[in-house]
Order: structure tokens, then C-alpha cells, then sequence
């Protein structure tokens, strides 16, 4: 394995906050993580972080570490409550994904919960993808954009009503249109998504916060509903503040790297139960 040097950075907490899905824990504390056609090994001792089956500079993209965390912290810490689940979950990073898989796992995750959209990301990936290994581990590849053409067989992964989106999104979108959207504004990448069969402002938002650099994007699902009211709109009347209001207020109120203001709350909400 090799190995790199890491600062405020934690690896469970990055894996386990609920944006990604594709990962186990292994026995010895590391995780096996598949990503599009990579499977690799992570694990993390103090601040060295070990790795195998992807270069360094993968890691390093893909968890974000060439990034000025404390900038960021300092940045969204504007006042007690969002300073609290900082410090509850300090080192979790947002996750640069590929913007393919983020979307098809965000459109799985319509009224859905994180162990059943990580078994259906497990089943697409074994009735689409093709077998991979990484050491004596193996796996599947998420399969690539027009290979989701089986509506049959999409509906054998167990995703539901998800399967006539994910079908009609797979021969709608082309991959290279699709990463094209990182050099567009957050506003026109987010309306290009929104076209999409089954993507609404909130899958579009993930999908822009965790694969497209829009880290002004502020998804607003029931946990942030629920978090936002109890600690944002204290005294007004819930049925009379939309979550569209909510989206707009993190927005402005957060500022530009309110993404990792939102996945804190998120975070620090959905352990509470």
C-alpha cells in the first residue's frame, strides 16, 4: 500500500455521511471502495492515509485534500449551532464522484433510504457492469451511460418506480454533455439536470454539490427540512416556509461554500434520529 500524509481529514466520517454508497468496511478497518471501473483499498491511521489500486493523485481528487479545508470551516462557521456539527464531524470532506454515477445513485435515492440505494446500486452494477478485481477482492463496474437500455432487467435491481427514470435519463443523457456541466454556473448546470425524467431540485442539487464543483448547491431533502426549521426558522409557521425558501436562505446565508455547510447539518441531523 502506499501511503500519504492527510490533515483535517476523516476518512469514516467522509464515507459514512451519506453522500456516496459504494463502499464496505472491511474487518480490518479499511474500506473497499468501487467507483465506475476502479476498485481500490483505504484506510486511515492517524494522518497517513493508505491506499492500493489507484494513484495518489486519485486520492487525492477524489477525497478533496488538495483543498483549503480550514478556509472552508472558517468560512460557513457563522454562528453556534452549524459551529456545534462542525465540531461533532470535523474532517468530513465532500467527495469529487463521477458525475454518471452520482446521478443514476441520486435518482435511486428518491424517497429511498441509504442501505436499500446502496443494494440497488449493488444490483445495477451486477446485472450491467462487468466483473473487476483489485487484489484478492472483486467486484463490478458501474455500468457506462446507454448501457442502462434493459428496462426489464432494471426493474429486476429493485429501484421501482426509479426504473422508468434511470431507463429514460440513460438514453436522454450523453456522458460528455453531462461533465460539461462543470464548466457551466451552478444556476444553468442545476436547470440542465432538472430537465432530466426524475430529477427535481433536490437530486439536482446533489448531483451539482457532489460531482459537478458547485459547492453553492444546498440540497434540501427531510433531514434538512427538519434541521433548518429547528434551528434556522424558530417561530414561523412550517407549512408557510417551502424548501425552495430553505435552499435560497443556506444559499446566501452560508455563502459560496454552503455545500459543506449543508452536508454538516445533513450529517449531524440524521445521526440525531
Amino acid at each position: 500500500m502506499e501511503s500519504i500524509a492527510v490533515k483535517d481529514f476523516d476518512l469514516e466520517k467522509t464515507l459514512g455521511c451519506g453522500q456516496f454508497f459504494r463502499y464496505e468496511r472491511k474487518e480490518d478497518g479499511s474500506y473497499l471502495i468501487s467507483l465506475r471501473d476502479r476498485l481500490f483499498s483505504v484506510r486511515q491511521e492517524g494522518s497517513k492515509l493508505f491506499f492500493s489500486g489507484v494513484p495518489k493523485e486519485f486520492v487525492i481528487r477524489l477525497f478533496r485534500l488538495d483543498e483549503n479545508y480550514q478556509k472552508i470551516i472558517k468560512s460557513i462557521s457563522k454562528d453556534e449551532f452549524i459551529r456545534k456539527t462542525i465540531k461533532t464531524n470535523f474532517g468530513m470532506r465532500l467527495m469529487r464522484q463521477d458525475p454518471w454515477e452520482c446521478l443514476i445513485s441520486y435518482i435511486c435515492s428518491a424517497n429511498n433510504n441509504i442501505p436499500r440505494i446502496k443494494k440497488n446500486l449493488e444490483m445495477i452494477s451486477m446485472k450491467f457492469g462487468k466483473r473487476i478485481a483489485h487484489d484478492a477482492h472483486k467486484g463490478f463496474s458501474f455500468p457506462n451511460p446507454g448501457e442502462l437500455s434493459n428496462y426489464d432487467k432494471i426493474r429486476g435491481c429493485g429501484v421501482g418506480f426509479r426504473s422508468r427514470f434511470i431507463h429514460e435519463t440513460n438514453q436522454t443523457i450523453e456522458e460528455g454533455r453531462l461533465n460539461s456541466l462543470k464548466d457551466r454556473s451552478y444556476e444553468e448546470a442545476r436547470e440542465e439536470l432538472i430537465k432530466l425524467k426524475g430529477v427535481g431540485d433536490k437530486i439536482a442539487d446533489c448531483v451539482c454539490m457532489f460531482s459537478l464543483e458547485k459547492l453553492e448547491a444546498f440540497p434540501v431533502d427531510v433531514w434538512m427540512r427538519r434541521v433548518m426549521l429547528e434551528n434556522y426558522f424558530k417561530g414561523e409557521d412550517p407549512k408557510k416556509i417551502s424548501n425552495n425558501r430553505i435552499r435560497e436562505f443556506g444559499r446566501e446565508y452560508f455563502g459560496r461554500y454552503c455545500g459543506y455547510a449543508n452536508q454538516f447539518l445533513f450529517y449531524y441531523r440524521r445521526l440525531q434520529k
